[in-house]
């Protein structure tokens, strides 16, 4: 008896647009947010052009919507599949006297046995004839499936069974048009672009190494050991750590202790970390600094004139300032969008019903988020571990506290996916077609990338991203928006 996992599942339609993230339009490498109720496979079509039969299914309700599919593929149904395997064999370990891939089966068979042949085989005919059961079925499934062959002999039919969870039903399907969602208008304020000239100022900003006392306006690099109770803190040492005088640190009175401190001075003393604190066991209490400023440097900001503006490949100033407001109205728009589309789905799952959702459903998707989490931790420069510790949380209690979101995710895909069913929402071949294409000249310097894009698996990605965008649009439609 063999248990193996399968690749040869795969959801039907169930992605989602990651609403937060704007359009395809706005994201073409990231398009669509795929909840995990299972790996992105070969499309079912696809693999029934390379692989179309009849078969004996069986199949058996189980509970957790679940599903177990008993199927028997006869000798003669095999025959391709063991041949292929056959030259597989023969190319992968040379018989003395053939070239590889050259030998026939009767000599791969009693050179390595039929057994092997067979073996070699499974996983292919596993994978077709599972896809081939599902469709002809017409079972909406979701995740990898359970294998477990029951029957693997030579000459003899091959049997195993498909244990997998079906897609929830959606009960009850919420009305778009008794939804009511407040939109506000986006406005930019002037001090806004004050701010991000001011950002843009100190990205231009020099930095010239200073010898004298540090003073308000410069940055300065230290050595600095923190304690309680004569206790170091976990974390608490940063060594070369760079801190602007000019700006609020996270502990109040931090600046006014560094200015006036001159290089290689060190300095010792208390201060009081706030109240609201991320870390609940310092909030409020007195922590012990030992600091040694190791060198400081006078900033050097330019004007912020039409020379500057200049600088950044603007005519003006008043040029710069017209960009900028452009640029914050265009991202406070796309920001509201968002919004609205995020309250929409939260609505009408709030006020859907939807049959039983297998707690597999549930912990796949919890998988993906903390798989998310970690790639976005990874990019910001952090160690997982030290995140967690961080955050005073373990791997297990981070994952349980996903569950409820998890949920909520998976109810939003269901829904997304049941109102495409019902409104019958196409996308044409041309529509995959165009933003393949535009993918492809984004992805213009990585070949990998261009390579997935065209594959069939991705463009069957791409249109259901595209339906789905399709269904939210529609939905913003047809909701009541209402001005603040």
């Amino acid at each position: 008896m063999t248990r193996q996992r399968s690749g040869a599942g795969g959801s039907r339609g169930l992605e989602v647009p990651r609403v937060k993230k704007g359009g395809l339009g706005q994201q073409r490498r990231q398009d669509s947010q795929r909840l995990t109720f299972g790996s992105l496979y070969p499309s079912i079509q696809s693999q029934l052009r390379l692989h179309r039969k009849t078969m004996n299914c069986i199949i058996k309700k189980l509970p957790q919507s679940q599903i177990e599919l008993t199927i028997t593929i006869e000798v003669s149904e095999a025959q391709t599949a063991l041949q292929n395997a056959a030259i597989k064999i023969s190319k992968e370990r040379p018989i003395d006297g053939f070239r590889p891939g050259k030998a026939s089966y009767e000599a791969i068979k009693s050179h390595f046995g039929e057994a092997a042949i067979y073996e070699t085989a499974l996983p292919e005919l596993v994978r077709h004839n599972y896809v081939q059961a599902v469709k002809d079925n017409d079972l909406s499934t979701y995740g990898d499936p359970e294998i477990n062959v029951t029957k693997l002999a030579p000459g003899n039919p091959i049997e195993f069974t498909a244990t997998v969870a079906l897609i929830p039903e959606v009960i009850q399907l919420a009305e778009a048009n008794k939804i009511k969602i407040k939109t506000s208008e986006p406005i930019v304020e002037d001090k806004e672009i004050a701010g991000t000239l001011k950002e843009l100022q100190r990205m231009q900003t020099k930095e010239v190494r200073a010898s004298r006392e540090a003073q308000a306006n410069d940055k300065v690099i230290v050595d600095m050991d923190m304690s309680r109770d004569n206790v170091p803190l976990d974390g608490g040492q940063a060594h070369g750590h760079g801190i602007y005088l000019d700006e609020d640190y996270y502990v109040p009175g931090l600046r006014e202790k560094i200015i006036g401190m001159k290089e290689g001075e060190t300095n010792e003393f208390s201060l009081k970390f706030p109240k609201d604190h991320y870390q609940k066991t310092l909030a409020g209490k007195d922590v012990q600094f030992k600091l040694t400023v190791k060198e400081i440097y006078e900033l050097q900001h330019p004007e912020i004139d039409d020379e500057f503006a200049k600088t950044l490949g603007q005519e003006s100033l008043i040029k710069m300032k017209e960009l900028l407001h452009s640029n914050i109205m265009k991202d406070k728009t796309l920001k509201e969008s968002q919004k609205i589309e995020a309250e929409i789905l939260e609505k009408l799952v709030e006020k859907s019903r939807f049959g039983e959702i297998p707690e597999s459903m549930i912990n796949q998707e919890v998988n993906r988020m903390f798989h998310e989490l970690k790639h976005s931790v990874a990019e910001r420069g952090l160690e997982f571990e030290d995140y967690l510790k961080s955050i005073k949380k373990t791997a297990d209690e981070l994952r349980l506290e996903m569950a409820q979101q998890a949920v909520q995710r998976v109810k939003t895909a269901l829904l997304v996916r049941e109102y495409g069913l019902r409104e019958k929402i196409e996308v044409s071949d041309a529509e995959v077609l165009a933003e393949v294409e535009k993918m492809i000249n984004d992805s213009s310097d990585d070949a990998k990338a261009q390579e997935t894009i065209r594959s069939e698996e991705y463009q069957d990605y791409i249109k259901t991203a595209l339906r789905n965008r399709k269904v939210i649009e529609l939905l913003k439609e047809r909701v009541n928006l209402v001005k603040n």
